[in-house]
C-alpha cells in the first residue's frame, strides 16, 4: 500500500489557496498547522485573473495590490503562530482552478477553502474547490468555513479499492499525527457475495494494526446508508475525513460519486487522496 503523501522529499510542500474570503483564514491556519507538524514547506497563494479579463487596466493593477496585501497579512499571522515554519507567498495569474492545478504538480498537499455548507443548493462543478479536487495532481484538503469547534476522530472510508487503500494509509498517518482515534467506515451491503459484510473493514483494520500499532481504532459498519451518506454522517463532529478521490471507478472517472457527494455536503476538513 502506498500513499502520495509520502513519495519523495520534493513533495514535502503544502500549497494553501487563499481567495480573500473569510474561509481563507481557516485555510491558512489549517495548512500552516499541518505543514509545521510535518516539517513541510508552506506556500500561500492567491490567483489573480489575467489582465484581459479586466475592462480597465488599472483594475488588474489594483487586484495585484490586493493580492499582495492579502498574502502579506496572512503570512504575518502564520509567522506569529509558527515563527520557525518555512513559508512563502506567491501570486499566480490565470483561471483559479487551472492555476492551482498547475501548482499541484510540485506539491504534496493542496489546501483550498469553500463556503459551501450542508444543504447548499447549486451546481458543484462551478466551485473552485470542486474543480481543484478533480484536476489536482496531489491530495487535496478542503476546509469548510464552518468546521465544528469541538471535534474528534479521523474518519476514513474503505470499499476494497486501491484508491481507498491509499486513503487508509493517509488517514492512519493523520490519526497518529493528531493523536486521534481512527474510525474506519464501511457501508455494508448485507446481500453482497464474498467474504462477508465486514470483510473489507476487517482487512483494513488488520492492515492498520500491522503498520500503525500505536493508534487507537474502531470500525463503523453501516448497513443502512449508501457509502456517501455513511461518510457524511460519520464525519459529523470529526476532526478530519479522508476519502479516495475516485473510489471503485478507478482510472475511468475523474472524481467518484462519493467524493462528489462529500464535497457538496462538507461536515469537517476533508482530504481527498
Amino acid at each position: 500500500m502506498t500513499s502520495e503523501m509520502q513519495t519523495a522529499p520534493s513533495n514535502r510542500h503544502v500549497v494553501a489557496a487563499l481567495d480573500g474570503s473569510v474561509a481563507g483564514s481557516f485555510v491558512a491556519d489549517w495548512a500552516a498547522a499541518r505543514a509545521h507538524a510535518m516539517g513541510d514547506r508552506l506556500t500561500l497563494v492567491h490567483v489573480v485573473l489575467p489582465v484581459w479579463v479586466f475592462q480597465v487596466p488599472d483594475e488588474h493593477t489594483l487586484a495585484l495590490k490586493r493580492a499582495e496585501d492579502l498574502l502579506g497579512s496572512e503570512a504575518g499571522r502564520v509567522h506569529q503562530t509558527y515563527p520557525d515554519l518555512e513559508a512563502a507567498t506567491t501570486i499566480a495569474t490565470g483561471e483559479p482552478a487551472e492555476a492551482l492545478s498547475a501548482l499541484s504538480l510540485k506539491a504534496g498537499l493542496m489546501v483550498v477553502g469553500t463556503d459551501r455548507g450542508p444543504g447548499t443548493e447549486g451546481e458543484g462543478f462551478g466551485c473552485v474547490s470542486f474543480q481543484v479536487a478533480v484536476t489536482s495532481r496531489c491530495p487535496v484538503a478542503v476546509i469548510p468555513h464552518n468546521a465544528p469547534g469541538q471535534s474528534s476522530g479521523v474518519v476514513v472510508g474503505v470499499d476494497g479499492s486501491p484508491d481507498a487503500a491509499g486513503a487508509l494509509e493517509l488517514a492512519a498517518g493523520e490519526a497518529r499525527r493528531l493523536n486521534e482515534e481512527l474510525i474506519i467506515v464501511h457501508a455494508v451491503d448485507p446481500h453482497a457475495a464474498g467474504g462477508g459484510p465486514d470483510d473489507v473493514a476487517g482487512k483494513s483494520a488488520e492492515w492498520v494494526n500491522r503498520n500503525f500499532p500505536d493508534i487507537s481504532m474502531r470500525i463503523l459498519s453501516d448497513p443502512v446508508h449508501t457509502p456517501a451518506e455513511a461518510l457524511t454522517e460519520a464525519s459529523r463532529g470529526a476532526r478530519l475525513l479522508v476519502i479516495g478521490r475516485k473510489g471503485k471507478g478507478g482510472l475511468s472517472v475523474l472524481v467518484g460519486s462519493v467524493a462528489q457527494h462529500i464535497l457538496l455536503n462538507l461536515r469537517c476538513p476533508t482530504i481527498l487522496s
